[in-house]
């Protein structure tokens, strides 16, 4: 794991807007869902369900949406929240969840880089943490972003990856801003409380 600082250097946190803008009547009027059902929220429109049974990779994953050409994907995926994660989130808020998903996917994938920092910024009241990486792939590097969210008792994150390059160098931007109106679709996210800070 020592390596792994070679690829992710701890950020300062800052409260930044949202970084994408979101894109009009951009959702499906269906609904997607935690597993629990404490998380709800609306996929882009016309993308297609993802069957996950029998498929062991993506065991820890609750729902995936792919688009009709199977070149982007929203995926939904519980980060477990042991205590000393919980520990972590009271001190330093959403950016622990971001970087407890950071670590979990570095020892996934070793092509893993992350490109934008975690950061932390609102919509609608809500506070959300994301960040950015890229991975690898035949001719070339594949763009993804994740946001963290908390909800009463559990934290997830949401992802729009890209599963295969295209000839538009700058189609991810779409996908983050896809991502973003997915983000205010997004009912059963709370606020996280910070525990008081003691004085020195």
């Amino acid at each position: 794991m020592s390596g792994c600082s070679l690829f992710y250097t701890k950020p300062e946190v800052v409260i930044v807007r949202p970084p994408y803008e979101p894109i009009p009547n951009a959702l499906d009027k269906d609904f997607f869902s935690s597993q629990t059902g404490d998380l709800i929220g609306h996929y882009p429109y016309d993308w297609l369900q993802v069957n996950l049974e029998n498929n062991p990779e993506l065991q820890d994953i609750t729902e995936v949406y792919t688009d009709a050409k199977r070149a982007n994907a929203l995926v939904l995926e519980e980060i477990p929240g042991g205590a000393e994660l919980r520990r972590k989130v009271e001190r330093d808020g959403l950016i622990a969840v971001a970087e407890e998903s950071i670590q979990l996917r570095l020892k996934k994938n070793r092509t893993f880089q992350v490109t934008k920092q975690p950061e932390k910024f609102e919509t609608g009241g809500i506070e959300y943490s994301s960040y950015e990486y890229a991975t690898t792939a035949q001719g070339g590097t594949l763009k993804h972003r994740v946001i963290c969210v908390s909800t009463v008792v559990r934290y997830y994150e949401l992802a729009m990856v890209q599963l295969r390059l295209n000839n538009d160098n700058t189609g991810y931007l779409e996908n983050f801003r896809l991502l973003q109106s997915v983000i205010a679709s997004l009912e059963g996210t709370t606020r996280v409380i910070l525990a008081p800070v003691a004085p020195k």
